[in-house]
Order: structure tokens, then sequence, then C-alpha cells
């Protein structure tokens, strides 16, 4: 068996290996939008003004929202729309559950517990069930397509369930693999439904899962796997030739194919490569590609390839001594900070410049 590009998990075991996949790379379902209820709340600001558009309109965009709740929590929530509001509870809608906002811990407890940060206290957060779906087949139907994991070598507990001539086999998740086994991704499957011999992979077998359209992978995140994993030298989607698991993306600028949640995936990734990044040269001169930084996921793949490479990111390396050639500075002069985001405004470009310089590096703009 070759070298596995998926592996099937049931609970902490691996239950399958697998040499290839199909349908799992395609444009996701939105994900479900989610309903809370902001008790005991006293809106102010841009919740107030949204509350009172909403009993007007019926409904009102906020945008990002923060509340803090009496145990001294603040949480996030993004993209939220308020539905309406009764007495002292707001209802709203959002991506997502909240997640603790950390920035705000220390704003309070620095002045008389009055933070800097524009959160909304709130003595509650209620979670609103979804209503019960009316057609539950149609709506399973729809909300599950087919995803065949090919070539596999099935084990353990899903082993024995074929053998016995099962009909199906619990839920399992599954890992993305480089050549060498480590997990580049990992989340769930779903049900498998079906197995058959694999017209691929001899005396394999190819298993069908009930996979979550919400699940699906959007296609440029398997380029970007295929660069740092390797497997694009076994005749895979990456096209890098015999290059070696270790090596990563060989062509600067590789990144710039990518936007969005896709360029995240790939600095996630150049961060795992970490304990392979090549030393920083005390007293080398650095030369930063500025075109295209228009943001700061551009600026922290533009910075690491400039000083360690390819497909390589800065995580804590120590860049006093080193002189830093900012070419096209314009560009994110004019860009870097002024782009609107969901959690917190993003740091200026004369922020990255200050902070560069304060770890003792000579920026050089051009």
């Amino acid at each position: 068996m070759d070298t596995p590009r998926y592996a099937l998990l049931s609970g902490a075991y691996v239950t399958a290996l697998c040499q290839d996949v199909d349908g799992l790379y395609g444009e996701p379902a939105p994900q479900p939008r989610v309903v809370h209820e902001l008790r005991g709340c006293e809106p102010r600001g841009t919740l107030a003004r949204a509350v009172t558009e909403a009993v007007v309109e019926g409904t009102a965009p906020l945008g990002t929202l923060r509340v803090r709740t009496p145990d001294g929590h603040t949480w996030s929530f993004t993209a939220v729309r308020v539905l309406g509001a009764r007495g002292d509870v707001v209802t709203v809608e959002s991506d997502g559950g909240p997640r603790r906002w950390y920035a705000a811990a220390a704003d309070a407890s620095a002045a008389d517990d009055t933070a800097s940060d524009d959160a909304v206290s709130c003595g509650n957060l209620v979670r609103v069930p979804p209503p019960e779906p009316e057609e539950n087949a149609h709506n399973a139907h729809n909300a599950h397509t087919e995803v065949t994991f090919l070539g596999c070598s099935p084990r353990g507990a899903l082993r024995d369930a074929l053998a016995a001539g099962g009909e199906g086999f619990d839920a399992v998740r599954y890992q993305v693999l480089d050549r060498v086994g480590n997990a580049l991704h990992e989340a769930e499957a779903g049900r498998v439904t079906s197995w058959d011999a694999s017209a691929r992979h001899r005396g394999l077998l190819d298993l069908t899962v009930a996979f979550p359209r919400t699940g699906l992978i959007p296609p440029p995140r398997r380029e970007i796997w295929d660069l740092f994993s390797g497997h694009g030298g076994q005749g895979g989607h990456g096209g890098q030739g015999g290059r070696g698991w270790h090596d990563g993306p060989a062509e600067p600028g590789t990144w710039r194919r990518f936007t969005g949640g896709d360029r995240a995936e790939w600095l996630r990734q150049a961060a795992r490569r970490r304990s392979r990044a090549p030393q920083v040269v005390p007293g080398a001169t650095y030369h930063l590609d500025g075109r295209g930084l228009v943001d700061e996921d551009a600026y922290a793949c533009a910075l690491g390839e400039a000083v360690l490479g390819p497909g390589h990111r800065l995580v804590d390396q120590d860049l006093s001594g080193t002189t830093l050639v900012w070419h096209h500075a314009d560009i994110a002069r004019a860009c870097l900070g002024v782009l609107p985001l969901a959690d917190r405004r993003p740091p200026t470009f004369q922020e990255l410049v200050d902070g560069l310089r304060g770890e003792g590096v000579r920026v050089v703009l051009d």
C-alpha cells in the first residue's frame, strides 16, 4: 500500500487508512445561523441603535458584538443581526456561537472595572434552539452528501463490521495526512453507509460516508495541503515533481494565489514547519516584496518568505540586528490597518514598521 493520504477514526482509534477521496472538495454549504437571547441587557451605542431599527424594520444588521457577563468574561459574536427586543431581553442572530474575547481582560482590571473596549453588559446569554424541521427526511438528505474514501485498508472495529456483513458503521472522523502520517486537518466525516471493492486500488475497499455539506473543503485547500505535505510528488494535485515532504512550496509568491480563509490555512501550515525553518542570519539584509500587501495575512506571508524562504512563517524568531528593505512600501502604507475586520482593528503600516524597529530591525522603505 502506498503512503496513505487519509485516515478514518472512530473514537481515538484509526479504523482505516485510505489512498484518496472523491467528493470531499467542493464549496461548503453555509453554516446555520445561531440565535441567542441576551438577558438582563442594557443596550447602548451601536446595539441600542440596532435595537431601535429592529423594532421599526423587524430586524437590523449590527456586525460584531461583544458582551460582558457577570462572571467577568467577554464574549464576541460576529456577523450579528438583531432580531428584536422585549423588556431587557435582546434577541440576536450570528455566525456560530460566541467566542471568548481575551483582549478585554486587561482593560477590565485596569481602571475601576471600566473597560476601554465596547462590550455591552448583560446578565446572561441563552442559546435559542432551532425549530424542529417539518420534513426530517428531506432536510436530512439535503444536509448531507456522499463522500467516498478510495483505496482503504480497514482495521479494528470497522474491519470486524465489514467481516460480519454489517450494513453500516458508526460516525467517523477523518484526517488529511502528510507523507509521514502527521495530520494536516481533522474533522467529522459522518456515518459509513456503504463499501465496495476499490476499482482503482487492487485489494482495497472504497468506503462511502454520509458527509455534512457544511463540512466540504474548498478546492484550493487541497492544493495548499499538497504543497506542504509532499503528496504532489506522488502524482497528486500539488505538482512539485520529486520534492520531498519536508521541502514545502518551492516557488516564491505561491501564497499570492490564495485569498481569505485559504491564505489563513497557508499561514497555519507554514507555522507547522517551524522546526525546518532556516536560521535568521544576524546582520543580514532581507528584501520584502511589498506588492499585494493589502492586509495582515499578506504581510505575514511575505515577511516569512522574505526572511526564511517560500512556505515559511515567522513565529518567534529574533530579527534584531538585521536589515529589512521593504519594496513597494506605498501599497502597504495605503492599505494596511484600514480594511474592516470582524473582531479588531488590524495594525496599520506605521505600527508594523514601528514594531520591527522596536525589535532591533533596520527598516528601509523603498
